[in-house]
């Protein structure tokens, strides 16, 4: 019977692994469809937006609805060089209290050729950083090169060693060495290599020999040579005896001294790539933008002058609060039975997305715990679970959450009110004198959109720390990748050293092949109904969120936007007539 089962079982593996790799294919191909569509946007956030602001919205399954033309607002107060930045903060701490959530999604900035005083501070500190990255990824080079080097003394006098252990039991071992590493060593004519010409079987007859044959009548006797060439041997095994003697304690104690410096050595190597960690960390935040866009970056931009000192800041602000309009008979939330889920499907759909515009992958149960602990944690993640990674985890990320006067999502809210807010700072110096002009732009872009819009949001923002963070310690090359690549290397030679731990157990095996026809069933079910999307749009209503964008948005959830975008405006207008002691 076992004869009959292992064809099948081979087939099987075959038959899995064929699947398997279909399966990668398929995902390569769609992550590289979408890597050429985001590469025109700069967050996938920007593209789901661009795309409602075109097809005048997104429904059914999300919603992402553009505000009306008229709350879409510009505002540009021009104030004395440090007044802007005492507006940004007065707007960014105001916004807390008023119980918006935000998030800075992106920021750089730009210089003419010469540039302004106020930006000099930030390149010095810049080319500082930049000094102290090169110094310290040198002094790790040259670490790990001082690594290498007591790592290959410690292979050789570990190998020595165990060669003295082995020949407590069988001395031949150590007479071989002595041969090979001492005597060989002594010249021509002395060493026993040599003598070979005249004594074919000297070395046979050397390892043969045992420490007590000291007399040369018994070396003679027992090895059956000539009385020369017992003499030879008697004193070949005296050497060899006063060798084992003096050399067996003197390699211990080089081992011993040789094992201290590489594990110090070993623990500098760690230590000097944690040291970077903030320099790099400081110096990648401090980008200009023709480090990530054309290196032809402002050639054509008119307002860009040699002449003239001008710089240029910009950040992307994201930031959000919960609405809910009143209206007659309906609950102000939804909570319990029939709440909506916060990871749905369309969530599951679209991280593709942020796996192809940020080369990384997030398992969906983590992204579960995500979930949980942005919305408050009222699920078995709220505790967090033992162990390293989500318990630890979801602790910091309630420790984040905490940060503002609401959770991030509330799952009670079925919509958001959302802003995209480009703020450009403008740094402008006349070629002579000292005054220095401050001119800002804020550009509000006010959208409706559902919470798992929220989720996507928020998922992006992790992509990109998660991203961030995976460039500084491959930049500075940590432990941890290390790691990723000797397991790497495990998996493309494999030896005799392969750890049982890493085999896959019958149990993993069957729960594995259970969870994939799980997430089958689900990836054909959406498939079917993304098919079937065009022509059920007509019978139903696809998704739990508002499709009747002219009758119930512009006239229920519209309705709070130019309230909230006119409290905006007035803040940053009343803050620049305090600032600049003006009036209109």
């Amino acid at each position: 019977m076992a004869e009959v089962e292992r064809p099948l079982q081979k087939m099987e593996k075959a038959r899995e692994k064929s699947k398997e790799e279909k399966e990668k294919a398929k995902y390569r191909k769609e992550l590289k469809k979408w890597e050429k569509v985001l590469k025109d946007y700069d967050t996938v956030v920007d593209y789901f937006l661009w795309k409602a602001r075109d097809g005048k919205g997104i429904w059914g399954d999300v919603v992402v609805s553009p505000a009306l033309l008229d709350q879409i607002v510009t505002l540009n107060p021009v104030c004395l060089e440090g007044q802007a930045e005492i507006i940004y903060n007065v707007f960014v701490y105001r916004c807390a209290k008023w119980h918006y959530s935000m998030e800075k999604a992106d920021e750089y900035f730009t210089l003419s050729p010469t540039a302004p005083p106020a930006f000099a501070g930030v390149m010095n500190q810049r080319e500082r950083y930049e000094g102290q990255v090169k110094s310290g990824l040198a002094s790790a080079a040259q670490a790990v090169a001082d690594y290498e080097l007591l790592k290959h003394d410690e292979r050789k006098y570990r190998e020595i060693l165990d060669y003295f252990e082995m020949g407590k039991k069988d001395e031949h071992i150590l007479r071989a060495l002595f041969i090979d590493r001492v005597d060989a060593y002594t010249g021509e004519g002395y060493s026993m290599i040599s003598m070979a010409k005249r004594w074919p079987t000297i070395i046979a007859d050397f390892l043969n020999m045992k420490s007590e044959w000291r007399d040369k009548k018994v070396i003679r006797e027992g090895l059956k040579v000539t009385d020369v060439e017992a003499s030879v041997l008697k004193t070949k095994n005296e050497l060899f005896i006063e060798w084992k003697k003096l050399f067996f304690p003197d390699v211990r104690e080089r081992y011993g001294r040789i094992k201290n410096l590489l594990e110090s050595r070993r623990r500098s190597i760690d230590e000097y790539r944690e040291w970077l960690k903030p320099y790099v960390n400081r110096l990648k935040l401090i980008k200009q933008h023709a480090e990530f866009k054309t290196a032809a970056s402002n050639l054509t931009d008119i307002t860009k002058s040699i002449q003239s000192p001008d710089g240029e800041v910009f950040t992307k602000i994201w930031f959000w609060k919960r609405i809910s309009p009143e209206e007659v008979g309906k609950p102000m939330v939804i909570q319990g039975w029939g709440e909506i889920p916060l990871f749905d499907d369309w969530v599951k759909e679209h991280i593709i997305l942020l796996e192809a515009k940020y080369d990384l992958i997030i398992s969906e149960e983590e992204i579960s715990a995500l979930a949980d602990a942005w919305s408050g944690g009222k699920g078995e993640w709220s505790e967090g679970r033992k162990g390293e990674g989500t318990g630890l985890y979801h602790k910091r990320l309630g420790e984040r959450v905490a940060m503002y006067p609401t959770v991030q999502i509330d799952n009670r809210f079925l919509y958001y009110f959302f802003i995209d807010l480009d703020y450009v700072c403008d740094y402008k110096k006349g070629s002579s004198g000292p005054m220095v002009l401050e001119d800002q732009y804020w550009h509000f872009h006010p959208f409706l959109v559902s919470k798992n819009f929220v989720l996507l949001i928020l998922l992006e923002l992790e992509f990109k720390r998660r991203k961030f963070s995976k460039e500084i310690t491959k930049l500075i090359g940590v432990k941890e990748h290390e790691e990723e690549y000797m397991k790497e290397a495990r998996k493309m030679w494999p030896g005799d050293d392969v750890d049982e731990e890493e085999k896959i157990k019958l149990g993993d095996k069957w729960r594995k092949s259970w969870n994939d026809s799980k997430n089958n069933w689900i990836k054909r079910r959406s498939k079917l109904k993304k098919s079937l999307r065009p022509v059920l749009k007509y019978f139903i209503k696809l998704g739990p969120y508002e499709i009747n964008a002219v009758q119930r948005i512009s006239k229920t959830y519209a309705l709070y936007f130019g309230a909230e975008i006119a409290e905006l405006r007035n803040l940053i207008k009343e803050t620049s007539y305090k600032i600049s002691g003006q009036r209109p």
